[in-house]
């Protein structure tokens, strides 16, 4: 076995999860910063508090919309937010300048960047925290044999064959669950064998009830996936709990890992 394995071990009292990643999202004008209109440095002159809603909602048209802080609105409430983004709507729509289209496409890019960063932090608690949460199947259950599938099966083999070196797996399991544990490590060997020879640590949770109270396991089998970082520390991370299939092993490894996993332990800054 490679030597990611000496790894696995000693991280028991030391594992952790990176859930940084919807502090981050994507940012940037709809127009580039280098071609705003004029009409954009009208919002300087403004002596208004944007956040005062019943204040700017009594504005007109015109300086209502320059009143808009179109880079912190984050800072409003949800209903705030969808008053004015109401108000700015309508007005871009009856007076269809560039400015006005400009400030309603950034609101709705906002909207959208956040219900994005909102659906990847839904499954990934779903994901890590099972048993409180359920385990909704979000994923397409049936596969059409097409370009499309083709491109995604080579992307996945990409990913673990860049990943060989720096992650293995660990699964708690209970002796006494002969069929299931049969039947999980023939789902494992069949990931072995397609995605490459992964370290895998099964660990007897009777022997092991300190780990059982540390990752607080509840249901079984419980696979987990960590991740050696640039540093050599181990992050640690929920693949699946319960029956696992060979799809929740090569979808959910990959999308943890995209989605939690800190740039800065990808060796990114």
């Amino acid at each position: 076995m490679r030597r990611l394995i000496f790894l696995l071990l000693p991280l028991f009292l030391f594992a952790k999860i990176n859930n940084d990643f919807y502090n981050t999202g994507n940012t940037g004008w709809f127009f580039n910063e280098n071609n705003e209109t004029n009409e954009t440095n009208k919002t300087k002159t403004l002596k208004i508090n944007p956040f005062n809603l019943k204040e700017i909602m009594k504005l007109p048209d015109d300086k209502f919309m320059h009143s808009i802080p179109l880079n912190n609105l984050d800072l409003y409430s949800a209903d705030a937010f969808n008053k004015v983004f109401k108000r700015a709507k309508g007005i871009a729509v009856m007076k269809p300048t560039r400015y006005n289209v400009y400030v309603v496409k950034k609101m709705q890019k906002f909207m959208t960047d956040q219900a994005t960063k909102f659906a990847k932090v839904w499954y990934v608690e779903t994901l890590q925290n099972p048993n409180e949460l359920g385990y909704p199947d979000i994923k397409a259950s049936t596969y059409a044999r097409n370009t499309q599938m083709i491109q995604k099966n080579r992307r996945e083999k990409e990913f673990f064959k860049k990943h060989l070196k720096d992650l293995g797996f660990v699964v708690f399991y209970n002796p006494a669950d002969k069929m299931i544990n049969i039947r999980e490590r023939w789902i494992i060997d069949t990931f072995k064998k397609q995605y490459g020879n992964f370290d895998f640590v099964w660990i007897d949770v009777t022997k092991r009830p300190d780990l059982v109270r540390k990752f607080n396991i509840k249901a079984l089998p419980d696979m987990f996936f960590v991740y050696k970082n640039p540093k050599g520390e181990g992050i640690w991370a929920r693949v699946k709990t319960g029956l696992t299939t060979l799809d929740d092993i090569v979808e959910n490894t990959i999308f943890v890992y995209n989605n939690i996993i800190a740039p800065k332990d990808k060796g990114g800054k």
